[in-house]
């Protein structure tokens, strides 16, 4: 039996399409609460539990023999921060002892690349540095503390996991509409101008990532990381692609940086009133005009990771929203 913890998400129903496919049929699926019906062809059996309950997870875990640790909480402004430790660090301490307790075969821990920090020369590799103080936002320490907690098990107490590092994923199948499927969704029903701010990050397919998890699974090394990232594109370039991509001409307008990064400072506050996850933080703001580069060619040498053309991804995301299936 193989769980798969955070099955709804956007990795994580894509990741349990492709086990299902390629004939892992004894799949238990862990999900909190919410719709289960897009991934309830692939499951044997559905699971609810909430991933800070210690004993909830480790009933959740016992008789499997293979994890997938996909759970977590997204919240780039930090502003949540008892429910970002009690899910990306307590959770991740949950099924690490669950794991342990278990005896599972194998632990594969999905982190972030937010969990890294960039060299001197703003380089980002699978280096892992447990200064704290080097994370640029809650969500970043979190993650790297529950990271940190999957390899000191490794080194202590014989666990047998794997980590990876997904960048900004993009793709199909966003059935509960992601921070980016959220940012893909305004851009489709756009026209005219938009405005954007000289920025980029590294932006990788689900589907990819989805594969990259399988193949750290099979062929990774316990104790090892690797970093599944795509290619990297301006704000301006992925307005214009997804317009080009819904047969609009899409204009951008460049906001000076500054203001950008006044905006951000006030923008949580409103999405809290609104009861909305911010899009655009400081956070964020800081992440894409750093100028860092991130470099999967460990996952490309060691797992065989080949990610598709940035195009390609776009196209297909796009299709996919218009679709009934997203509506």
């Amino acid at each position: 039996m193989i769980l798969v913890t955070g099955a709804r998400g956007h990795i994580g129903n894509v990741l349990v399409r492709l086990l299902y496919e390629k004939g892992h049929r004894d799949l238990k699926l862990m999900v909190q609460s919410g719709d289960t019906s897009f991934i309830e062809p692939y499951a044997k059996e559905i699971v609810r539990c909430d991933i800070r309950d210690p004993k909830a997870v480790e009933d959740a875990v016992r008789g499997c023999t293979d994890v997938f640790h996909l759970a977590g909480y997204i919240h780039m402004s930090g502003s949540d921060k008892q429910r970002l430790n009690a899910i990306n660090v307590g959770g991740v301490k949950n099924i690490v002892n669950a794991c342990v307790n278990c005896d599972v075969k194998r632990l594969v821990h999905v982190s972030s690349i937010h969990a890294l920090s960039p060299s001197a020369d703003l380089r980002i590799d699978e280096t892992i540095d447990p200064d704290l103080s080097r994370c640029a936002d809650e969500y970043s320490r979190t993650k790297l503390k529950g990271t940190l907690e999957v390899m000191s098990a490794c080194e202590q107490r014989g666990l047998n996991a794997v980590v990876v590092f997904p960048t900004g994923v993009i793709g199909p199948h966003d059935y509960r509409s992601s921070m980016t499927g959220t940012m893909f969704k305004k851009y489709i029903g756009a026209s005219g101008t938009k405005f954007c701010f000289k920025g980029k990050f590294d932006f990788v397919d689900v589907r990819d990532v989805a594969d990259g998890i399988y193949r750290a699974w099979q062929f990774g090394e316990k104790g090892q990381g690797y970093i599944l990232s795509g290619e990297q594109c301006s704000i301006e370039n992925m307005i214009r692609l997804i317009g080009r991509c819904t047969g609009k001409e899409l204009r951008t307008f460049n906001v000076p940086s500054f203001l950008v990064k006044a905006c951000a400072c006030v923008m949580p506050a409103y999405y809290q009133l609104a009861n909305k996850t911010p899009i655009i933080t400081k956070e964020t703001v800081q992440v894409m005009v750093s100028g860092v580069s991130i470099s999967n060619e460990k996952a490309k040498t060691k797992l065989g990771f080949c990610p598709r053309p940035l195009e390609q991804t776009m196209q297909d995301t796009v299709e996919w929203h218009c679709s009934d299936v997203a509506q």
